[in-house]
């Protein structure tokens, strides 16, 4: 079996990445790991953080300490399955990544390490490449509250107001809409204040 189609971190797959909100939950592994990676520069080794050496002893890898781009790059690969229909941004987004990858194993091979100031515009990048996605799936409630509530994670990537413009351009209201009544209709009303007090939170931002 080529190594490409084994999942060592992903709880996903190929044929399962389509089935229910699983396209917002790959969308929010790969935002978790790129705010992970963010954070690198507080660790003692920052660059094995972020990258370690690709697995090569399958099955034994899954007990491994594992850098936020290698999960960022298992994750991408389901990209294609998931959202058929965006090719041409999968393309650009595994293009991209590629680049990173490379800079930071020169980096590693060199052994220098990666300023915090570059990798932030790195992770920068990969955010923004993973924005039609983001957009693709606005529907999910599920993705939207995940949003709102690392808003200022996303922020010190990219102005955060900026893609919600984007993903909802009728405003505020249809945001609040969207979510309370989606997660009305499966039953988690007890989610309707924190809904009201993340929207309300936000709204002060951003005036």
């Amino acid at each position: 079996m080529p190594y490409s189609e084994i999942y060592l971190y992903s709880p996903l797959s190929p044929k399962t990445v389509c089935e229910g909100q699983n396209r917002a939950l790959l969308l929010q592994f790969i935002l978790s790991e790129i705010f992970h990676a963010k954070d690198a520069h507080q660790k003692d080794d920052p660059l094995e953080f972020v990258f370690t050496s690709p697995a090569c002893f399958f099955p034994y890898d899954w007990s491994c300490e594992v850098g936020c781009l290698n999960k960022i790059q298992e994750h991408a690969g389901l990209l294609e399955y998931a959202f058929p229909n965006l090719q041409e941004a999968t393309e650009q987004f595994h293009n991209h990544l590629d680049q990173i990858l490379a800079t930071v194993i020169a980096h590693g091979r060199a052994g220098e390490e990666i300023s915090t100031g570059a990798l932030r515009a790195a992770l920068s990048q990969i955010y923004r490449y993973l924005q039609p996605f983001l957009i693709a799936e606005k529907e999910s409630e599920n993705l939207v509250l995940f949003l709102l509530k690392n808003a200022d994670e996303i922020n010190e990537l990219d102005d955060f107001q900026s893609l919600l413009k984007r993903m909802f351009p009728e405003g505020l209201e249809s945001i609040t809409h969207l979510m309370r009544q989606h997660y009305q209709s499966r039953g988690y009303d007890n989610l309707l204040p924190e809904i009201d007090r993340l929207m309300m939170n936000y709204a002060r931002t951003t005036h």
